[in-house]
């Protein structure tokens, strides 16, 4: 019994000897058999993702993606929506137009073309501006007669077309203008020949579609125009006396456009039995 209590002594005086020699006491001494230590190793381990969270972390990569992307597309939607609208309201150049400014006298085309009696007769494209200006009174309809006050009725000439432009004063600063593209084709109907009128004429739209006209400096297709087809017969019914004098003698107007600084030309040409 005396032994035992003497080896007890010696190993806890071993023990005390070695917490003295080490600063940090038994904390980094090997534990001895009975003795339960504490594994801190594990504590800087990162704990690893559950199969669930990596799912998740997926799919909202996939979404943040597909904001970004749906994003971009609005922005660009937006972007191109409003430079079409900006472009609407941008009014054409009328400067270059013949007629259409000067204060020159102008020629009376229906007493002139009643007295061609049926023979070819030509008119330039300053004479036909110089007689819309004195003689056109176009009344706006719809929305634009809240806000334009008066407006101006012009002709650009160009190979095989004419361009009918409508200007509308909104302001001293802001006008709009409506450009329609008429074009007249020769054919026959039943042995007997007539004439086409059709809203289309320059270069197509898109390499295939065809060009009917312009609103401010957006070119439209050939069907939007249509749409404007009552207003066009309104018009030529403001010239019922021109229109006749077309029709009587079978006018077919062939145009030409300016080059090198000239103007235009419409040239009148008979052809027997026409009709409209």
């Amino acid at each position: 019994m005396g032994l035992v209590m003497l080896e007890n002594k010696r190993r806890t005086r071993e023990r005390l000897a070695r917490q003295r020699e080490s600063p940090w006491g038994s904390l980094l001494s090997p534990a001895k058999e009975g003795e339960v230590m504490h594994d801190y190793s594990s504590e800087n381990v990162p704990e690893q993702p559950s199969p669930q969270q990596e799912n998740m972390g997926g799919v909202l990569a996939r979404l943040s993606v597909w904001s970004i992307l749906s994003t971009l597309l609005f922005l660009l939607f937006t972007g191109g929506l409003s430079y079409v609208v900006v472009q609407m309201w941008e009014p054409q150049d009328l400067s270059d137009i013949a007629g259409y400014d000067d204060r020159g006298n102008p020629r009376d085309l229906t007493l002139a073309l009643k007295n061609a009696g049926g023979a070819e007769i030509s008119f330039s494209e300053g004479e036909i501006n110089r007689y819309l200006r004195d003689t056109c009174r176009m009344r706006q309809g719809g929305i634009f007669s809240l806000i334009a006050h008066e407006h101006g009725l012009a002709v650009r000439l160009h190979d095989g077309y004419a361009e009918l432009i409508i200007d509308r004063v909104l302001s001293t600063h802001l006008h709009q203008t409506t450009a329609v593209n008429l074009s007249f084709a020769r054919e026959h109907l039943n042995g007997h020949p007539r004439i086409r009128v059709d809203f289309r004429g320059g270069e197509p739209l898109f390499n295939s579609l065809p060009r009917g006209g312009k609103i401010g400096q957006v070119g439209l297709p050939q069907r939007y125009m249509e749409m404007l087809r009552p207003a066009l017969h309104s018009l030529v019914g403001s010239y019922a006396e021109f229109a006749s004098l077309v029709q009587q003698h079978g006018y077919y107007p062939e145009f030409t456009g300016g080059r090198n600084g000239s103007e235009g030309h419409v040239r009148f040409i008979p052809i027997q039995d026409s009709a409209y």
